[in-house]
C-alpha cells in the first residue's frame, strides 16, 4: 500500500510539473558562464527538475545503501549468534525463520529512526 502512495504522489507530481511547463512555453534567456541561450522556458523547468532528482539521487543514495548493507550484516550476525546459543534465543524475541515477519520488523524500525 504505501508503495501504492508513492507511485500515486510522484504521478501527481508530474502531472503538476507538465501543466506548469506546458503553460509556460515562452523563449527566455538562459545564461551559463562561458554565454547565453535562449530556450523554451518548458525546457528550463524539466530540465531543472530532472538535475535536482539526480542530485537528490546522487546525495541520499550512498547513506541508504551503507545503512542496508550495515542491517543484513548485523542480521546475519544475529542469525550466527542464535546459532551458537539457541538458548538465548528466546531472550532475544527473534523469530528469524518467519522472513516477513523481519522484514516488517525492519520497515517499522526504519519508520521509527526517521
Amino acid at each position: 500500500m504505501k508503495k501504492q502512495w508513492k507511485i500515486l504522489l510522484i504521478l501527481i507530481f508530474i502531472l503538476i510539473i507538465v501543466l506548469f511547463s506546458i503553460a509556460n512555453v515562452d523563449s527566455v534567456k538562459f545564461s551559463f558562464l562561458f554565454g547565453n541561450v535562449h530556450l523554451p522556458l518548458i525546457l528550463v523547468i524539466i530540465g531543472s527538475v530532472l538535475i535536482g532528482a539526480v542530485l537528490i539521487g546522487l546525495f541520499t543514495y550512498p547513506p541508504i545503501y551503507k545503512q542496508r548493507h550495515r542491517i543484513t550484516k548485523l542480521e546475519r550476525d544475529l542469525r550466527r549468534m542464535i546459532e551458537l546459543h539457541p538458548e538465548d534465543s528466546e531472550r532475544l524475541k527473534v523469530d528469524l525463520g518467519d522472513e516477513e515477519a523481519a522484514a516488517n520488523e525492519t520497515r517499522a524500525g526504519n519508520r521509527r529512526s526517521k
